[in-house]
């Protein structure tokens, strides 16, 4: 029965996607335009992230692009979409995007995905095993990004294309974080929100979520004592919690100077430029604070659980760099002793976001648009 599934799921994708498929294949019998880019995000209603750090150094550098962005179903006729789509060369997306895979690219055209995490946490598309043998997903993309060059055969696996259409370029997203005026910019904004936090060392508090997502999503409130953590840490520290934007109802946070809840900061990666030390447990952010230089500690008193429903790519410890903690009693001093000189730091940063360094969307550019 699994193998009929798996043979008949590509006729179901198509079924579900034939009236823009016949608008694509339409829209072949019209010039391809070189210098047309399709930037698709319609899983977030907007255009953020890679796709539009790519657009904005594209415009900023006045480079000959036109730039057609689509970022809800519903913004387009289905007829005016898969015109859309044939006449661009390049067709970006920067998630789980079903309406592209079940197209037949045309000679010469581009399908590139720029996969909106970065380095290799928990497992994706088909290294999940869960995913349909024979679907159509993620298999029709030109080129995939990733962060680093040792990430190049996971991305493959994952994506379920050949290793050649990875491409090392760096996640553009960060070169953000080596803009000094945007980085003194939030770093104004956040200590205008909270002063009392000038001064002090900070610990930001941000977990991922439990459950299987927006509908369920929570974080367990015995697994974490901020006022017991905040009274061990002592008076030189505060911290900043920030939970999942799944998490709906969050529990009481204390009223104390020392805890502040920016739950409701859009950008976590704005905090990460206030923070010494980052407390997380699965979460990705581990890859864009090891770039910003801060020290991070592991903290999962549910290793075991999580790990056997999700699973990650590497071990678990080989994403610590040298601290993970279990129960809260040793969660202060390891957020005190935590350091990130040392070679665990070195080593993770070279595997998991080497080429992050402020140059991603020029790289982006040249290898993939120049050069593709």
């Amino acid at each position: 029965m699994g193998k009929i599934k798996s043979a008949l799921y590509p006729h179901l994708q198509r079924m579900r996607y034939k009236n823009l498929i016949s608008a694509f294949e339409k829209g072949k019998k019209s010039k391809m335009l070189e210098n047309q880019i399709l930037m698709l995000c319609t899983s977030k209603g907007k255009l953020g992230g890679n796709l539009n750090a790519v657009k904005n150094y594209i415009e900023k550098n006045a480079l000959d692009y036109h730039i057609v962005t689509v970022t809800s179903k519903e913004q387009m006729s289905v007829d005016e979409l898969g015109t859309a789509m044939a006449q661009s060369k390049y067709i970006m997306v920067d998630d789980f995007e079903p309406m592209v895979y079940v197209l037949t690219l045309r000679d010469g055209q581009h399908l590139v995905q720029l996969w909106h995490a970065m380095g290799a946490f928990k497992r994706f598309g088909y290294c999940r095993g869960t995913a349909e043998s024979g679907s159509l997903t993620h298999k029709n993309y030109t080129e995939a990004i990733v962060s680093s060059p040792e990430l190049c055969q996971i991305y493959a696996e994952s994506f379920g294309i050949s290793v050649d259409k990875i491409k090392p370029v760096g996640t553009p997203r960060t070169d953000l974080f080596f803009n000094d005026e945007y980085v003194a910019s939030a770093k104004k904004r956040l200590y205008d929100r909270a002063p009392s936090l000038v001064g002090k060392k900070i610990c930001l508090f941000a977990p991922t979520f439990r459950g299987q997502n927006v509908n369920d999503a929570y974080y367990p409130e015995d697994f974490i004592d901020l006022q017991g953590l905040s009274n061990s840490l002592g008076d030189d520290w505060t911290i900043i919690v920030k939970f999942h934007p799944f998490i709906k109802d969050k529990f009481n946070i204390p009223d104390c100077e020392r805890i502040f809840d920016f739950s409701d900061e859009r950008e976590i990666n704005d905090i990460l430029f206030i923070t010494d030390v980052l407390v997380t447990d699965y979460s990705s952010v581990i890859f864009e604070n090891a770039i910003i230089g801060n020290s991070a500690v592991l903290y999962a008193p549910d290793y075991e659980e999580y790990n056997s429903n999700r699973g990650f790519y590497f071990d678990y410890k080989d994403y610590s760099c040298g601290s993970i903690v279990s129960n809260q009693n040793d969660l202060a001093d390891a957020i005190k002793s935590i350091t990130n000189n040392n070679d665990d730091y070195i080593a993770f940063k070279k595997r998991f976001v080497s080429l992050c360094d402020g140059h991603s969307c020029e790289r982006f550019v040249k290898e993939i648009l120049e050069e593709g």
